[in-house]
């Protein structure tokens, strides 16, 4: 038994002032005020500091693209072909990768990496820890959702085994016609027979996305636009999704929150590079959760690093996002998301005993993070 006293928690529902955290197995124990604490528990002393939740980055590609080497060098994008749902992220996640570290630094427990954007359908993500003992524990969900992306894909048939479509409009096509055929599997219209082993892998991939068994995880680019495709095709196929990056998504609050469709928006501080970067605004992941929207906030590792999670929150807080929202976007909002959270993003009995410990409120610039442990083990300490 461990018992985390004296702290300030942020749950992140309510806050419990000098409240005690237990932690049984890995798993949180009781929550509460002036509970029985057992003889024998190992005490963490968090008098004076604010315990939360373990952060949830629920966007990011680390270990995809690995600290230190160049992006053409990752294992983010297979032009193998636009639809490429038989690839899987965890066949190609360097667990080794300093950026699980320096998540891990940043008060980051769990993390979603997976394909990126340059195909219509990229692959299939996973959930890590960031960190376990023996690498390979860190993987806690190794299906964990199909990545979509819409916007225009630079055209690269030379190389690939059939065309990249050139616009919006393309790309949407694409993914509908693609659906459209693995419903025609599902259903039992198209014969296996005609099928090589990719393709056959691919079609039961994404019956899995049309039983409801896994979320399609949504990129949209720089255009509002496409939040609107997206939002068909989830109608259309009456598939679970969510609005990844969500440039501009603010536009359409009221429809996201009618639909139950979750933002995972960011990365925050990202520059404004190029033209369409103008939908890229600070104050959207408030103006979304004011609006009922389930709202996270991402680093989008390596573009924003996994220890300035909370930073983005801070961002986001300072223009405009509700404080208890902020800190709701990178623990609960995230988890719940993207599929996991039954075990993490909030201090709850039954969860994992994963906390992060703050020198102060963490939405304040100056507070640093102290202790960070994952599965009730002290994992970092400044």
């Amino acid at each position: 038994m461990k018992a985390v006293i004296g702290g300030t928690i942020l749950t992140p529902e309510k806050t419990i002032e000098n409240g005690i955290i237990l932690i049984k197995d890995g798993k949180i124990y009781d929550v509460g005020k002036n509970l029985e604490i057992p003889k024998d528990a190992c005490l963490i002393d968090a008098k004076g500091k604010y315990v939360t939740p373990g952060l949830v980055d629920g966007h990011s590609h680390v270990g995809m693209v690995t600290d230190g080497i160049e992006w053409d060098d990752s294992d983010v994008n297979d032009f193998y072909g636009p639809v490429t749902t038989q690839m899987r992220a965890v066949d190609a996640i360097n667990l080794y990768d300093g950026g699980f570290d320096e998540a891990l630094s940043g008060g980051v427990t769990t993390v979603y990496t997976g394909p990126g954007s340059s195909n219509v359908f990229g692959g299939i993500g996973a959930i890590l820890k960031t960190y376990a003992k023996k690498k390979e524990n860190m993987i806690i969900k190794d299906f964990a959702s199909i990545k979509m992306a819409l916007g225009p894909k630079r055209s690269r048939d030379t190389k690939t085994k059939t065309p990249y479509p050139t616009t919006r409009m393309g790309a949407v096509a694409l993914a509908r016609s693609t659906l459209q055929r693995a419903r025609d599997y599902l259903d039992g219209k198209l014969d296996p027979k005609t099928l090589d082993s990719d393709d056959a892998m691919i079609m039961e991939h994404l019956t899995e996305l049309l039983n409801g068994n896994v979320l399609a995880r949504i990129h949209t680019s720089n255009m509002p636009d496409e939040i609107l495709a997206a939002v068909r095709i989830i109608d259309e196929f009456k598939i679970r999704g969510t609005i990844e990056h969500g440039f501009g998504s603010e536009h359409y609050a009221d429809l996201l929150a009618e639909k139950g469709i979750p933002v995972i928006y960011g990365p925050v501080l990202m520059t404004k590079k190029r033209a369409g970067s103008r939908y890229i605004s600070d104050k959207t992941p408030g103006i979304l959760s004011s609006r009922g929207v389930k709202t996270s906030i991402m680093t989008d590792t390596p573009l924003i690093p996994g220890k300035n999670l909370l930073l983005s929150a801070i961002i986001a807080a300072k223009n405009g996002m509700a404080p208890r929202e902020a800190l709701k976007a990178v623990t609960i909002n995230p988890a719940e998301s993207i599929g996991i959270g039954d075990r993490v993003g909030s201090i709850e009995i039954g969860k994992d005993g994963d906390l992060a410990i703050f020198s102060g409120h963490p939405l304040k610039v100056k507070t640093v993070v102290e202790q960070v442990l994952i599965d009730g083990e002290i994992v970092f300490q400044r």
